[in-house]
């Protein structure tokens, strides 16, 4: 038995990496937006609704994802930090295929599948078949990319875009043919709208030795005209746009008062390194890591370890300098997943190598090792994944809930109150946009003591205002008793009591959605 680095078997395991992504994917493609990870699908679905409903001339295209009203949109409605393309990709979809969870998760879920297979293919170039094999198993085994490859977001997107930006600059690069130049430039532009990481991946990537400095300057063009298009985007619609994006930077970069220390952040980065990429992976990658160093300068290991690095560069690049934003997100270090899989396929397909010039007793315990070796990384990388979930609660830190209470309690809200009204909570202080998306209102921040209550009702600036009372709360009562004249009706859902009251000059003008 053999473990031949050419043979065809070795497409099986594109198979069963595709396989393990697709069983832990269908465990919630049709759930609703609970899941603490499900705030970014709640926003990026509200962003592709609001395009829908106010037309896509009027929103000039820029997002809107924390806006939860009625169109027209207001200036300081718009999300000006991010490009916008995922959004746009998204109010596509749910224009072809209608607004639904499972709509919004099949756009992460089909660019996961994608990049797996893009990573084969740029693998299997560089080396061969086996050690491709071995880069997606090892890639799908990752809970970084079972639990963030779901994640309606930029990462999955973003991952295809420079996975094929690579694997058509290797092409470009042994063919010489100049579609592949234009294939490589028309994706690298395609990352830099989905999000700021490709630019940070295009200028990375600028640094490749067979470009020439007219190539370079067409990459940094197309980076210019890009940032220039998106800058003149996002004022068309918000006066202060650019002073808005300045101030998300500097604080995302960790300049101001609300700075992460570095103590702090070395610790939170250790820990979700580790937490989200096993062990033994990284070993591999660092041993796959040294063998590349070691091969000759003409061996097509070296383009792949080149492809390793410049994943690894940028990542690094992004959580140093974005110290605030890498803290809080757990999923900004996904890209790093690249170059570990690489690389551990590299130390795998060496060890196989090595294996199959000893007897067949060394080949046949090598081929059930590295097998045993890979199912047991699938299975620690789902059980882990499963560990890392976690479900959003509106109305304790310590209670669980019913998982159908934020959709439905949203769905009551939607149909109790008016259009254009503000909804006060005493739920948590923060819910999230998981409970605005199913409600379709703004929420105001939460309040707990009836004389709050009666401040923020009274305060000019939230009317119309209407209440959602969570009556398990030991003060609702109080709440209640002090509410202004109006209609109020009380209604259980999931067996949790709620009291929904509005007040009397809104009685009638209120119509459902």
């Amino acid at each position: 038995m053999t473990l031949a680095p050419h043979s065809r078997i070795w497409w099986l395991g594109l198979l069963v990496a595709l396989g393990a992504l697709g069983w832990s994917f269908a465990s919630d493609f049709t759930a609703p937006w609970t899941d603490q990870l499900d705030g970014n699908g709640a926003c990026w679905s509200q962003s592709a609704h609001n395009t829908l409903a106010a037309g896509l001339v009027s929103t000039a295209g820029v997002p809107s994802a924390f806006y939860f009203g009625t169109p027209p949109i207001p200036p300081d409605g718009f999300y000006t930090h991010h490009p916008p393309l995922l959004s746009l990709m998204l109010t596509a979809m749910f224009a072809l295929f209608g607004e639904a969870e499972w709509v919004a998760r099949l756009l992460p879920v089909v660019f996961s599948f994608l990049g797996v297979v893009l990573l084969w293919l740029l693998v299997k170039d560089c080396t061969n078949a086996r050690a491709a094999a071995f880069a997606v198993i090892a890639f799908a085994a990752l809970p970084m990319e079972l639990r963030y490859g779901r994640m309606v977001n930029f990462e999955p997107v973003n991952l295809v875009w420079m996975l094929g930006a690579l694997l058509a600059l290797r092409h470009w690069e042994k063919t010489g043919e100049g579609g592949w130049w234009w294939v490589f430039l028309t994706v690298a532009v395609l990352a830099v709208w989905t999000a700021w990481l490709g630019y940070l991946f295009v200028l990375v990537v600028s640094f490749h030795p067979r470009l020439s400095v007219r190539r370079r300057g067409w990459l940094f063009v197309a980076m210019a005209v890009s940032l220039a298009t998106f800058a003149l985007q996002i004022r068309l619609v918000r006066p202060d746009a650019w002073h808005d994006l300045f101030a998300a930077m500097n604080h995302r970069m960790a300049h101001g008062a609300s700075s992460i220390s570095w103590r702090d952040w070395s610790a939170r980065i250790g820990s979700l390194l580790l937490a989200h990429i096993q062990a033994a992976l990284w070993l591999l990658g660092l041993t796959g890591a040294v063998i590349v160093r070691r091969s000759s300068r003409e061996s097509p290991l070296r383009w792949l370890g080149g492809s390793a690095a410049c994943f690894f560069v940028m990542s690094a690049l992004y959580i140093v300098l974005f110290r605030n934003a890498s803290s809080i997100h757990d999923y900004a270090s996904f890209y790093f997943t690249v170059p570990v899989a690489m690389m551990a396929a590299v130390a795998l397909d060496a060890l196989c190598h090595w294996c199959g010039t000893r007897s067949a007793l060394v080949r046949v315990g090598s081929v059930a090792g590295v097998l045993a070796l890979l199912g047991f990384l699938v299975c620690a990388g789902e059980r882990q994944t499963m560990l890392l979930r976690r479900p959003f609660l509106i109305l304790t830190d310590e209670n669980p809930e019913p998982p159908d209470l934020i959709p439905e309690l949203g769905h009551a809200m939607r149909t109790w109150f008016g259009q254009d009204v503000a909804v006060i909570c005493n739920l948590l202080p923060s819910y999230g946009p998981q409970l605005p998306y199913y409600a379709r209102h703004e929420l105001l921040p939460a309040v707990f003591t009836a004389d709050e209550w009666v401040e923020v009702i009274a305060d000019p600036e939230n009317t119309p205002v209407g209440g959602a009372i969570w009556l398990g709360d030991p003060r609702a009562e109080q709440i209640v008793a002090k509410l202004p004249p109006g209609p109020q009706e009380r209604l259980t859902i999931r067996g949790i009591p709620f009291c929904f009251w509005r007040p009397a000059e809104e009685e009638n003008t209120v119509s459902a959605h």
